[in-house]
């Protein structure tokens, strides 16, 4: 890059650093608050914790790296402009494209170290990071076994206590396991229960089973006595991974496939070029933006540069949201947020180079 292409690279890096360290550290705490309950009924250890929170650092970072982007150029090129630096660069003869230019490499570099990070780093550490989630759940908890608990257990089964005994022993045992949309995939019904802890189990007598499949019983059987894995009650449950951080490979699988998650699989594939692309279109818009400072001679404040960035946030949280819903077609909830930067971006630089 040219000398001034270099001096607006330097000027964005440290707000660039300090930008993606913040949003790192919020994200970390959002991810920490869902297992904190848990983290302090169980006792769990500091090592463990900081294990799973080291293992969600690249799913952090996924978000953070665009992000952080458009926070930076956003107030870096707004300084400059407030500075009247951008102004005597015109002045001197330097053409837009000089200053847009540097903005887009570095753009174009974030979005290539977002794509690495996403695709070789994150899935494996999701992976990880579900299973020291695990660990944290099916650490036994002392107090919930009690009449008229409803909790759920690590295998995300929905589990009620009619009542427990004065001797421990369970009566009225409902064990149910979700199936989504479709209604409840089991149902188990137990008369009497004792719980073996050290075993992982609870030994079920005078029991019913009943299996479903779209709404329709396929299996009802009764049982004289049973054993049921029972691990890790919560009033929590694990999480699960997110489409867009599994393997490009097995999601393409998925969406070939088609199966009872197709909307939510394809919007995962329309975020996995997406989010890495939403750099470039960050860097667009803030370039536009700092020229439409320029000839209005009103730069951007503190307050609006964070209005700017959470907008994204917003409008890319809910996005997703309606995508895996099926209620918004699949390439308009991955890109949308994306090309609401780039849109208005290429729109304000038109504008502004025009004038």
């Amino acid at each position: 890059m040219k000398v001034w292409g270099r001096a607006i690279a330097r000027e964005i890096a440290p707000l660039y650093v300090l930008g993606l360290m913040v949003l790192t550290l919020l994200l970390l705490l959002s991810f920490l608050l869902d297992v904190l309950a848990d983290v302090v009924s169980r006792g769990v250890p500091a090592g463990t914790v900081a294990a799973f929170l080291l293992l969600k650092l690249p799913s952090a970072a996924a978000a953070g790296l665009p992000l952080a982007l458009l926070f930076a150029a956003l107030l870096a090129l707004s300084r400059a402009t407030q500075d009247g630096e951008l102004r005597a660069a015109l002045q001197l003869g330097l053409s837009p494209v000089a200053t847009v230019r540097p903005i887009l490499v570095v753009g174009a570099a974030v979005a290539l170290l977002t794509l690495a990070n996403n695709e070789l780093l994150v899935p494996w550490a999701e992976q990880r990071a579900l299973e020291v989630q695990r660990e944290i759940l099916l650490r036994s908890p002392e107090t919930v076994l009690r009449s008229g608990a409803f909790f759920e257990d690590a295998l995300g089964r929905s589990i009620f206590l009619q009542r427990v005994t004065a001797d421990g022993e369970l009566e009225g045992i409902t064990v149910i396991a979700p199936g989504g949309s479709q209604g409840p995939r089991q149902l188990i019904e137990a008369a009497r229960g004792v719980a073996d802890p050290a075993a992982g189990v609870w030994r079920l007598e005078d029991l019913r089973l009943r299996s479903f499949r779209s709404g329709r019983t396929v299996i009802d059987v009764r049982a004289a006595s049973a054993l049921l894995p029972v691990r890790g009650l919560t009033a929590g449950v694990v999480g699960s991974v997110d489409l867009v951080t599994l393997p490009l490979p097995e999601l393409l699988r998925r969406v070939r496939e088609g199966g009872r998650d197709a909307a939510a699989e394809l919007t995962a594939l329309h975020r996995k070029a997406a989010e890495p692309a939403a750099a470039l279109a960050f860097a667009l818009f803030a370039a536009a933006v700092a020229f439409a400072g320029v000839r209005r001679a009103a730069p951007l404040g503190l307050v609006s540069v964070f209005v700017l960035t959470f907008v994204y946030y917003a409008t890319w949280s809910v996005a997703k949201l309606l995508g895996a819903q099926g209620t918004v077609p699949a390439v308009v909830a991955g890109w949308a947020p994306v090309a609401l930067y780039a849109v208005a971006g290429a729109a304000l630089l038109l504008r502004a180079v025009r004038r």
